[in-house]
């Protein structure tokens, strides 16, 4: 069923008048707040009912609105404050500013947000790293000590002979790199 023209005039049938006060009272409310949320405005309506009951609708709050027409010092306040939120925006903004400065003068990065489990992953890598580059200290100092350098050292090789209780064994042993001795 579509929407039909109405002729504009006094309803004579009381249940029907009531259906239809009903029906508007809630498309106008229903409006008003459409009208509210678009336009991001203050709405206050008012309807009393041929029962003298009211209903009112106001956006953000009825009482509110109505004050604010009542005691327009409170309007006042209200931009007073919102010139005073301006300036501490206008004040963050200009701080952040000087931070940022302030950064590139030092050439600092900003601080990551790291976990904890994130730390303690990268300081147990820090410390496997750092337990690499002592043994290969040790390492390049073993290979720069004058004993090691010799070629008799390197290509030596040496036989010795043991006993253990009756069976007689022979090992060899040949150096194989800088400070190793291994057994063929």
């Amino acid at each position: 069923m579509g929407r039909r023209k109405i002729e504009i005039k006094f309803i004579e049938d009381s249940i029907e008048r009531k259906a239809t006060f009903s029906r508007r009272r809630n498309g106008i409310f229903k409006k008003a707040d459409e009208l509210a949320k678009l336009c991001n405005v203050e709405i206050a309506v008012l309807v009393i009912s041929p029962t003298n009951i009211p209903y009112t609708y106001g956006y953000p709050c009825f009482n509110d609105v109505v004050e604010r027409i009542q005691n327009p010092s409170a309007s006042s306040k209200l931009s007073s404050l919102m010139k005073e939120l301006e300036q501490i925006k206008e004040f963050q903004e200009d701080l952040r500013k000087r931070q940022q400065r302030n950064l590139e003068k030092s050439n600092m990065k900003e601080n990551v947000d790291l976990k904890l489990e994130d730390l303690v992953a990268f300081k147990a890598k820090l410390e496997a790293y750092q337990a690499g580059l002592k043994r290969k200290h040790v390492e390049m100092e073993d290979l720069s000590s004058p004993s090691i350098l010799s070629k008799n050292t390197k290509n030596k090789m040496m036989r010795t002979e043991y006993s253990s209780g009756q069976s007689k064994g022979m090992y060899e042993f040949r150096a194989f790199g800088p400070g190793f001795l291994g057994t063929i």
